[in-house]
């Protein structure tokens, strides 16, 4: 069975230059905290799954985000911390939606992205005197 993809939109530049790449184990890893609430008609019980699509230097990779099932008309949260592997400098970020049947509406309710605190740039929480 053929899969739909309908875009929900790019991330704007300034977040994805805020990101700070970890070294890990394998490699280079951006991290985003990304969650969205969507009102979304499919005809049959379908999987949706939001993916986030992006450029590490000139090469575009994916990366699975969520995933859950809705039946008819829905309301559904899908949400999850997006782990970019890079080996250049990301480039660029969008969103989009997959589903196993085609939407027939979709409202974007609400949509959040953010770049994920590393715990050694954490302030201390003590405040400046002035």
């Amino acid at each position: 069975m053929e899969n739909h993809s309908t875009p929900l939109g790019p991330v704007p530049a300034h977040l994805v230059r805020e990101a700070v790449a970890k070294k890990t184990g394998l490699g280079w890893v951006v991290e985003f905290n990304v969650a969205t609430w969507l009102n979304l008609a499919v005809r049959d019980d379908t999987a949706v799954a939001l993916k986030i699509s992006y450029l590490d230097g000139d090469k575009p990779r994916e990366v699975l985000v969520d995933k859950g099932s809705i039946f008819g008309a829905q309301r559904i949260l899908l949400c999850g911390i997006a782990r970019l592997g890079v080996n250049q400098k990301l480039e660029s970020m969008s969103l989009s939606l997959e589903t196993r049947s085609p939407i027939q509406s979709l409202l974007v309710e609400e949509l959040f992205v953010q770049a994920v605190e590393r715990q050694s740039e954490k302030k201390s929480g003590t405040r400046k005197a002035r």
